[in-house]
């Protein structure tokens, strides 16, 4: 049974190892692509032109350049809490705070 679990560690090991390699060598290239900066106004735009140039770069900027707006929702988020719950209503109790949230944003 050890011997298997082994097995498996050492073929998930190799499988990391590989994609590793993968991602440097199509970041190589990535690197050396030569781009026209008035073709990178809008950078979804071009991610989405050059999706099957780089595919793996594309799904990883496509997650970086996303990053920005799930940030802005939580930080409304959080600041929404902290109006509900401000001097006049710190006795609110989280289940009612949840409601109150859940109304405000639908």
């Amino acid at each position: 049974m050890l011997s298997i679990q082994f097995d498996i560690f050492e073929t998930i090991v190799s499988i990391i190892e590989l994609a590793k390699e993968l991602i440097n060598k199509k970041l190589l290239i990535f690197k050396r692509y030569k781009v026209d900066v008035n073709e990178i106004k809008h950078l979804f735009q071009w991610w989405k032109k050059h999706e099957s140039m780089f595919l793996v770069m594309n799904f990883l900027a496509r997650q970086i350049l996303s990053i920005v707006s799930k940030q802005i929702e939580i930080e409304i988020i959080f600041s929404l809490i902290g109006i509900l719950t401000n001097l006049r209503r710190c006795c609110l109790q989280s289940n009612f705070l949840e409601k109150l949230m859940f109304v405000n944003k639908n």
